[in-house]
């Protein structure tokens, strides 16, 4: 059974507290118990001495007239409720009972008369507590010039003392109730101000799992609890400061890019490595015509427009935006790492952001606004994959010739035109697609004329055969 952690203090706070209280009233009482016996000891040893000495003479002459009177003396005392003289031989010769307690001495006497002292021996004063009747018992022995004659019993009442423990008993309860109250809204109060704390944490740690970074409300007194929100709010800040980062580089580079970087930081440093990657330049025709015609603001928003329109297209077909050069884009296809369907990707993406801006263009003709077309040239080949710029500011990029023969071939893409080299085409396995024209040109830069392809749209989807070979 799950119990919250306010229960748990408040419960816990409360079990001690009332502990501490009936803990502290068990010692009170017998500390007021201890107390009176000590006092009633002291203020009665004399008197039990002083009656011993008056009864031997007439216990010794069997004058009990004179022993009655000697007894008379305590029938209106508070503090004493019964009084019994004995001879040596245990037979009574006189008593003064105020709280009718004889059967209670009558019971002491025979345990008593077992053991009656012999000649001259004498008995020691003995003062015992009587729990059940709230009595004390004091014995002195009767002597006539050091013989035993006979002993006297006085039961003595702590009624006189009742009151003043009452009072004591009293003033504790009121204290250690008010004190009880006070400790218990303390403890209401020190739950509340532990638990609520721990309990935004709780519900603050259930949304960063859900993707929302928001601080917890530092407690107005600096303490542990102070100082564990304080580091929750710092490391929600490092998340959230590390989700914005993420944000902003899949912005500008692919999803898979993003994520080998965020999880190999090993990896960023200046330095790269060879691997074959699929290169996709697409620029805007005669842009430079109409930037010079138009005001730059809405330059801008054209340029925003079209690169909005397929951006999504290039991640879903896993290419990664390594660079926008005004009214040009630079795709990579491979990296991180090279799939074999990386060049059916390419053309892939190719077609569907021809598509989006065709859309795009004669939608904005329709509103009257300025339309425009891209070029697009594809080349595939191997480069060199990695960080190139200084150790303050540096590019993830690709670097080599399969880069310029790229750009190159969409130099010679007419408006709306997809040239692709006869090396990607080569490579795509799991298309055909429909050729428009096909032309071996020789590029500035290039040594060798290269064989580039014009693809319309996909003409049929390639089908594996039976023992491995593509087949229509």
């Amino acid at each position: 059974m799950r119990i919250p952690l306010f229960y748990k203090l408040f419960i816990l706070s409360l079990i001690i507290l009332f502990s501490a209280l009936v803990f502290g009233y068990f010692l009170l009482e017998n500390a007021i118990l201890r107390q009176t016996r000590i006092q009633i000891e002291k203020d009665n040893v004399l008197l039990v001495q002083e009656l011993s000495r008056a009864l031997s003479l007439p216990l010794l002459e069997n004058d009990r007239l004179a022993i009655e009177d000697h007894l008379a003396v305590f029938e209106n005392s508070k503090g004493v409720v019964g009084i019994f003289v004995f001879d040596r031989t245990g037979k009574p010769e006189g008593f003064l009972d105020n709280g009718n307690i004889g059967s209670l001495e009558s019971a002491d006497r025979k345990e008593e008369l077992q053991n009656l002292p012999s000649g001259k021996e004498t008995v020691p004063i003995s003062f015992s507590h009587i729990l059940q009747r709230h009595l004390y018992l004091l014995k002195a022995p009767i002597n006539f010039k050091s013989v035993n004659v006979g002993t006297v019993h006085i039961y003595l009442s702590d009624a006189p003392y009742e009151k003043v423990r009452t009072q004591i008993t009293r003033s504790f309860l009121l204290l250690g109730g008010v004190s009880f109250v006070v400790a218990l809204l303390g403890s209401l109060w020190l739950s509340v101000y532990i638990s609520r704390p721990i309990r935004r944490l709780r519900d603050a740690t259930r949304k960063v799992g859900e993707g929302t970074f928001e601080p917890v409300q530092t407690p107005y007194l600096p303490d542990e609890t102070g100082d564990l929100v304080g580091a929750f709010n710092e490391m929600v800040a490092g998340l959230k400061h590390k989700e914005l980062l993420e944000k902003a580089l899949v912005r500008y580079v692919s999803r898979d890019v993003a994520e080998h970087l965020i999880n190999h930081p090993e990896l960023v440093h200046l330095g790269g490595y060879r691997q074959e990657t699929v290169i996709l330049f697409a620029d805007i025709r005669n842009f430079t015509t109409l930037s010079d015609q138009l005001p730059p603001e809405e330059v801008v928003q054209i340029l925003n427009d079209y690169f909005n329109s397929f951006i999504d297209d290039i991640f879903l077909y896993k290419g990664s935006v390594n660079n926008i050069m005004g009214d040009g884009i630079m795709i990579v296809f491979g990296i991180p790492e090279y799939l074999s369907r990386h060049p059916d990707y390419s053309l892939e993406c190719a077609l569907s952001m021809r598509e989006k801006i065709t859309a795009l263009s004669m939608t904005r003709e329709l509103e009257g606004k300025p339309a425009v077309e891209f070029g697009f040239g594809l080349h595939i080949g191997e480069g060199v994959v990695g960080h190139i710029g200084s150790k303050t500011r540096m590019e993830y990029t690709v670097v080599g010739s399969p880069v310029n023969i790229a750009y190159r071939i969409q130099e010679n893409a007419g408006a709306g035109e997809i040239l692709v080299s006869d090396q990607l085409l080569k490579r795509c396995e799991g298309h055909f697609f429909r050729i428009s024209r096909s032309e071996t040109l020789q590029m500035k830069g290039v040594k060798k004329p290269i064989l580039v392809h014009s693809i319309e749209t996909i003409a049929m989807q390639k089908i594996p055969s039976i023992n491995g070979e593509n087949a229509p």
